[in-house]
């Protein structure tokens, strides 16, 4: 579940005519029972709620007073958050025949006597703020809002705002709902506040807010993927530079492309965003590609050395609910990378079942682990969503992930299985996926394809450019030499006739092997133009590729003496000796 706690006002939100109704007091229970947090707000004196709401015990904590009061009913504790209003303004109010009540902090007052009590608070020298409440007036203390208490209780209760759905009906709300990640009031609701929710309900006060609660939140029925507050850009459409984005929340995404495509400065950009609008944020990184990121105030950085580090690593969502960490794996094997990232999956989906966070989990290389053999798609808790995997293999993903997939973000893709691939998979799509395909081996470095299937809504599908990022983008070309493809996509040294030699499963093995086999061997693949066959279709870099059907080339025409020294001197040229 997305929510993990509610903020709910009380007047004409919870309670009419003073009282929660039964509805709304057994929508409260199952809301409690699912695991969510409450907090009850109020512009009433803190002696008022106490003397009208019987069941302050299903809270969590009371926001009483407009924001200046807090009360913890489990601990019995009460914190005012400013002084008490000052007893001469109380005198000038007396004097001048207002009604008013007041209580810790609070002076409440009719709408009406505003005049009046602007001068009152003239004659006592008091500046304080006035705040509107429907046909009420409050005067507190410069600063003071539901906001504010709301704020102090997120932070105090250990959660994320990203995780709290507001819920109010009157002007006053409107700082509450700038401090939760998420809004919705009934429909009797001020038509300011209306036109700030995520959500409106149908209906009024507490039965709404029970209808919403049993028929729409607890059953996760709510499309927050569609709110239009709650999306990232990502890059400018082509042509017209109008702003493209993807939802932050209720998503999994998936960003493919060649290597070398910008797939990893788009996946870069996005966690820096996220980490902008204060996301929690894990990246498990198979090739230290994000290490740069630790440039970032709040990043956490770890080389993990095992499955112990990884899981200490990830004990910091714990403890923080804005944490970024990148978990680098670059110094492992190839076997132990998965191990830890498996473990690392499993220990996240626990985190998330127990805390909500983190809200993104960002997974570089993503064939690694989650290929048909690898780590089962139930274990991940796709079904939670918040996941962006990147790959330049998609093809390879199980097919449960791929069906998981929300979204779509295509750089330059070459290889004719990848291709397939994602004509395949987005013919699902209510789009034209073979527009989107057809133009994907033309794309530049940093332009992309967006598809995004809207549930309800009209299917999205753009070419754009990438917005700029915050830190530059360090690229391990190294990795990729050391890539192992599996024997299945070996490169086999034969003789002509046909007899295997040697075998190599990445760039470096192939290039140890170069140097080794006899020449007649290399002659006879360069003449069939394997080699870069090779490259082109098992690592879809067609720069290498490029570069090594030049080398056939001059081959053919007897202008190459070391033939081994030709073959591997492009591997050395692109990834480094």
């Amino acid at each position: 579940m997305i929510f993990k706690a509610l903020a709910c006002d009380y007047d004409g939100t919870l309670a009419s005519h003073d009282l929660i109704g039964p509805e709304a007091l057994r929508a409260l229970g199952k809301a409690g029972d699912a695991g969510l947090r409450l907090v009850l707000v109020t512009g009433r004196t803190f002696f008022e709620i106490t003397r009208v709401c019987e069941r302050l015990d299903l809270f969590d904590a009371v926001v009483a007073e407009n924001g200046a009061v807090l009360y913890y009913p489990l601990e019995g504790l009460i914190r005012d958050q400013a002084p008490p209003p000052p007893l001469r303004l109380l005198a000038e109010l007396d004097r001048r025949g207002i009604y008013y009540e007041h209580g810790h902090v609070i002076v409440g007052t009719g709408r009406s006597d505003e005049p009046r009590v602007r001068e009152a608070l003239v004659a006592a020298g008091v500046s304080l703020d006035l705040v509107y409440n429907r046909g009420a007036l409050m005067l507190l203390p410069a600063g003071i809002t539901k906001g504010t208490g709301v704020a102090q209780v997120i932070r105090a209760l250990g959660l994320s705002f990203h995780d709290v759905l507001a819920l109010g009906d009157a002007e006053n709300d409107l700082p509450l709902f700038e401090v939760c990640g998420w809004c919705a009031c009934p429909s009797n609701a001020f038509d300011g506040l209306q036109a700030r929710a995520d959500w409106v309900f149908p209906g009024t006060d507490g039965e709404a807010i029970a209808c919403a609660l049993e028929d729409s939140i607890l059953p996760e029925r709510l499309s927050v993927a569609r709110s239009p507050r709650h999306r990232i850009a990502v890059g400018w459409a082509v042509g017209s530079a109008e702003p493209v984005t993807i939802p932050e929340r209720g998503v999994n995404v998936l960003i493919q492309g060649d290597p070398l495509s910008g797939k990893s400065w788009m996946v870069g950009g996005l966690i820096e965003r996220l980490l902008g609008r204060r996301y929690s944020v894990c990246v498990i990184d198979p090739e230290g590609d994000y290490r740069v990121l630790r440039r970032l105030a709040g990043v956490t950085w770890t080389a993990i050395r095992d499955r112990r580090s990884m899981e200490r690593t990830l004990g910091r969502f714990e403890r923080d609910p804005a944490a970024c960490v990148v978990a680098d794996l670059s110094e492992l094997a190839h076997g132990d990378k998965v191990e830890c990232i498996a473990a690392g999956l499993a220990a996240i989906r626990s985190l998330r079942h127990r805390f909500g966070l983190p809200h993104w989990v960002i997974l570089d290389e993503a064939h690694y682990s989650l290929h048909r053999g690898g780590v089962a798609p139930e274990a991940l808790g796709l079904e939670d969503k918040g996941f962006c995997l990147a790959s330049y293999k998609g093809s390879w993903l199980s097919d449960k992930v791929v069906e998981a997939m929300d979204v779509f973000v295509l750089a330059r893709t070459t290889a004719r299985e990848e291709l397939d691939f994602l004509r395949a998979r987005l013919a699902a799509f209510p789009v034209d996926g073979e527009s989107a395909v057809s133009v994907l081996p033309e794309l530049a470095r940093g332009e992309f394809v967006l598809v995004e299937a809207d549930a309800g809504g009209p299917p999205r599908l753009w070419s754009f450019t990438a917005t700029p990022r915050e830190t530059p983008h360090v690229r391990h070309l190294t990795k990729y030499a050391d890539q192992r493809v599996g024997p299945d996509r070996a490169f086999l040294f034969r003789r002509r006739d046909g007899r295997v030699v040697a075998m190599a499963e990445s760039l470096n093995e192939f290039r140890e092997a170069a140097a080794c086999v006899e020449e007649e061997v290399l002659a006879h693949h360069c003449r069939r133009g394997d080699v870069s066959r090779w490259v082109e279709h098992v690592f879809s870099d067609g720069i290498l590729a490029t570069l090594l059907r030049k080398v056939e080339a001059r081959w053919a025409r007897g202008e190459i003496g070391d033939l081994a020294r030709a073959v591997t001197a492009p591997l050395e040229l692109r990834y480094g000796p």
